[in-house]
């Protein structure tokens, strides 16, 4: 709140307020509460419209969808993913997208990372029948430098 409409008058507590100053008193307090609880509102409804649009782009995002399309989802829909997808789905053909009766999942990029670096191991990895093999080769063995050697030429 600002300090603009502050006055000297307001810090004298010598006097006694008569009838008539206690009502100024009283307007003026309830002015000023009026001023607060309009800024606030203003301040609310800011707030409220920007976190409505932010959830509906990012619902729309999740789903592919280009989030220019925000712009037309009517004040009445709610902004919950629920809401916005039944939107989307009554309206796909307007909008020229196809609706999809399944979401997208969320998936954390790390996994999505780990599941590529577990199926690339798996791809180049030695074959079973490899491994079965250098197993026969390594109990046929009758020295140490014959397991020396199997040991190198196998890159164990």
């Amino acid at each position: 709140m600002s300090n603009y409409d502050y006055e000297d008058e307001d810090d004298d507590l010598t006097t006694e307020p008569s009838g008539n100053d206690l009502v100024k008193q009283l307007r003026k307090a309830s002015k000023q509460k009026d001023k607060e609880l309009n800024e606030l509102r203003s301040q609310f409804e800011s707030l409220n419209k920007s976190q409505r649009e932010r959830t509906i782009k990012d619902a729309l995002e999740r789903r592919g969808i280009n989030s220019k399309i925000a712009s037309f989802i009517p004040q009445d829909i709610d902004s919950s993913e629920e809401s916005v997808s039944k939107w989307l789905e009554d309206y796909a053909d307007v909008f020229g997208f196809e609706p999809s009766n399944q979401a997208t999942p969320n998936v954390d990029p790390a996994d999505i990372a780990a599941y590529k670096k577990m199926t690339n191991t798996a791809d180049t990895s030695a074959s079973l029948d490899h491994n079965a093999d250098l197993m026969t080769k390594l109990l046929n063995t009758n020295s140490k430098e014959e397991l020396d050697d199997l040991i190198r030429q196998s890159g164990l």
